[in-house]
């Protein structure tokens, strides 16, 4: 990661003013820290925060924020990347209706007998694009290391190979840095196979355990593969497998199969379970030499007493060669509780002995946590893909639904039309 000096001179003293992310990130030169929200509403939330925060302390909260992201300095700034999806691409549309209503109805003006579907995928696009041209000079001045803003494909083709091969296209088309966000499905994996074959960079969400993990990283490889083999430019190409990990683990599901073998898990247990999936798949990836990165996402505060500010999503896993995206409403309550949180390399610790005695006792434990524990004709009736793939569509609705009240009326100067997903479905 690059920074200045004084940065690193801060660091290396544990000055009180370096941020818990900078200690966390600190631990391995192979750990990233992504923004989980679109860059257009970083400045609202930094203001959010500023504005809760005591008196007292908001000039270091303020300097700390700064160094996250600040566009004028994208190459000195702890963010090495953006993850948006749906649901927070719904959260730009909160931060400015307005102004999106507006642009919705000088859209249809552009394009008369636009319908609701292809204006809403054109405003999602635009989203996109503005949130990559924010990233941009990241790109550019990391030699195309960092910078990549991931766009998903549409959520309610996520079973549909053909639909998501187009819209991938189009999305990976708006700018060099696009990362393409396509499911792990079984109906994603060829998807993610061809984009990689043309040179488009990926991310596969959707995904949850180690079956779906390599699955993924087999198709990603054997596209890198014929990409050589095609003399593809792959300068800005880069492949991320995502771990939805806390959804993982608070499927209901999992509580039931633990039930039918007299199993009651605590919420330390379940919280383990995701963890030990996770550094199962960097010790698999480490040894079989994947081209792809693992990045977790759905991280949770906890478990324990809420005074306390543990993470044991990043602290039992510090020191990874991963990439960790974060929400804004997780950092909110990290960055301001998890404020005495010191890191160690705990990546390539074990879980205890007993914990994973209990865990793999349950099924829906080893299917996760196993190689060859789900087949991939069974990939698409994984629990917590089918319940965050329905979340998501709901989110893609709003936004329709949105873009339908707007071209029924003319430009406004006050609010836009009501968003409808309560609030909060913008966290993974």
């Amino acid at each position: 990661m690059t920074v200045t000096e004084q940065d690193e001179t801060q660091r290396a003293v544990g000055s009180p003013a370096v941020s818990v992310l900078e200690r966390f990130a600190a631990v391995s030169p192979g750990t990233e820290i992504w923004w989980d929200s679109s860059p257009l509403v970083f400045e609202s939330w930094r203001t959010q925060m500023l504005d809760a925060a005591p008196v007292g302390e908001r000039a270091r909260l303020g300097e700390q924020l700064r160094r996250l992201w600040d566009p004028a300095k994208p190459e000195a700034t702890l963010f090495r990347g953006v993850t948006t999806n749906p649901p927070l691409s719904l959260a730009v549309l909160r931060d400015d209706p307005s102004r999106w209503h507006n642009w919705a109805y000088s859209y249809q003006a552009a394009h008369p007998g636009a319908s609701v579907e292809s204006t809403f995928w054109a405003m999602y696009k635009e989203i996109v694009r503005l949130g990559a041209a924010a990233v941009l000079p990241l790109h550019e001045q990391s030699g195309f290391r960092y910078g990549h803003l991931s766009g998903q494909v549409d959520p309610r083709s996520v079973f549909d190979t053909e639909a998501m091969l187009v819209q991938a296209s189009e999305l990976a088309a708006l700018a060099p840095n696009v990362m393409v966000k396509v499911p792990g499905t079984r109906e994603g994996l060829p998807v993610l196979r061809e984009l990689t074959r043309r040179g488009i960079s990926t991310n596969c969400t959707l995904a949850y355990t180690l079956p779906q993990f390599v699955a993924v990283a087999e198709e990603v490889q054997a596209g890198l593969l014929e990409a050589r083999r095609a003399d593809i430019d792959l300068t800005r190409w880069k492949s991320v497998v995502t771990d939805m990990s806390a959804r993982w683990e608070a499927a209901p599901e999992f509580v039931s199969d633990a039930a039918e073998v007299g199993l009651e898990l605590s919420v330390e247990d379940r919280r383990w379970a995701g963890i030990a999936v996770f550094k199962r798949a960097q010790r698999l990836f480490r040894y079989r030499a994947y081209p792809s990165k693992m990045l977790i996402c759905s991280v949770r505060m906890g478990p324990g007493p809420e005074k306390t500010g543990r993470c044991w999503h990043l602290e039992q896993t510090a020191g990874a060669d991963a990439v960790f995206t974060l929400p804004p409403a997780f950092l909110t309550d990290f960055v301001l509780r998890g404020q005495d949180l010191r890191f160690t390399p705990r990546i390539w610790e074990d879980v205890p002995d007993d914990v994973m005695a209990r865990l793999r006792r349950v099924r829906y434990f080893r299917q996760g946590y196993e190689p060859d524990g789900i087949p991939v004709e069974d990939f698409d009736q994984i629990p917590a893909l089918k319940s965050t793939a329905r979340e998501f569509s709901q989110a893609t609705n709003a936004m329709v639904a949105f873009v339908a009240e707007c071209m029924q009326s003319g430009p406004l100067e006050g609010n836009g039309p009501a968003l409808g997903l309560p609030d909060g479905e913008e966290q993974k």
